[in-house]
């Protein structure tokens, strides 16, 4: 503040005080609660996640399951080394919004440079296991699983693996599910499961015009077809958005680029579709 001729001028602290202004005004209606934890699920194995709460009571809980290697490296501070820019990990506001408590889970320590090859691994459903539990006992409610791209990969066999709740998934999210094999990349598709045996909601979630060799979608009847164990089931095709990059990438088609709002949508209609 400066004195002109006996008089008050606020133009100077005005102007230092736009930015801060703009910038609250810029901060979401609903706030959200996150914060870093670090599980113990094996022995001498922590699983860092990162935990996502709605502003009022959750009506619904995720574990979400990103895609590519998986190796998210989340810092303590909530921010991500790689990955953020994922569908899941860049929606997870957005689900938040939608009244989804959600848990973004890290590779353990053990996997640092990724889940490659360890997505079908008993480790990683102990793991997977370690987080229903500790997000159900959280927030007292049935969990999901929520896999994208190689993530579908881990849901998959994690519900498999853990069978029903409270042990295993209430639910599952597939969103661009692994529909054949990859020459590059070590892992499973879903085609080579049991599906048939998964017993429990099933959404699968997909851009007409997926464009990733692994999950294009004229082969996504040989995922869906075989879904007949399925409490219940949806497959929701997406169009448009703004898809840009590498043909897998984050904001492909394949990662439903400019379309994080219906894609979220879509999933907690599903999810909150049996919710008082």
């Amino acid at each position: 503040m400066a004195l002109n001729g006996g008089r008050c001028t606020l133009t100077g602290l005005a102007l230092r005080l736009a930015p801060i202004l703009l910038a609250i005004a810029a901060l979401p209606v609903h706030a959200q609660q996150s914060s870093v934890v670090d599980l113990a699920t094996r022995p001498d194995v922590t699983q860092r996640m990162l935990f996502v709460a709605p502003d009022t009571k959750p009506k619904a809980a995720a574990v979400l399951i990103a895609g590519g290697h998986g190796a998210l490296k989340i810092y303590p501070n909530g921010s991500f080394g790689w990955g953020e820019q994922g569908l899941l990990v860049r929606s997870r506001g957005l689900l938040a919004q939608q009244g989804i408590a959600v848990l973004v889970i890290d590779s353990p320590s053990d996997r640092r440079s990724g889940l490659a090859g360890f997505r079908d691994s008993e480790e990683h459903a102990v793991d997977v296991g370690a987080s229903i539990k500790w997000l159900r006992e959280r927030t007292g409610l049935p969990v999901w699983l929520i896999g994208h791209s190689r993530g579908t990969e881990s849901a998959v066999s994690a519900a498999l693996r853990l069978g029903a709740g409270p042990a295993g998934p209430d639910g599952l999210v597939l969103a661009a599910p692994i529909s054949s094999d990859s020459a590059f990349v070590k892992g499973k598709a879903l085609t080579q499961f049991p599906l048939e045996s998964l017993h429990l909601p099933v959404l699968v979630l997909s851009h007409r015009e997926d464009a990733c060799s692994v999950t294009v979608p004229k082969d996504l009847p040989l995922v869906t077809d075989r879904l007949t164990g399925a409490t219940r089931k949806a497959v929701v095709l997406l169009d448009g958005g703004t898809p840009v990059g590498d043909l897998c990438g984050h904001q492909a088609t394949h990662g439903l680029g400019g379309l994080d709002q219906p894609a979220v949508k879509a999933i907690a209609q599903f999810m909150l579709q049996d919710s008082p």
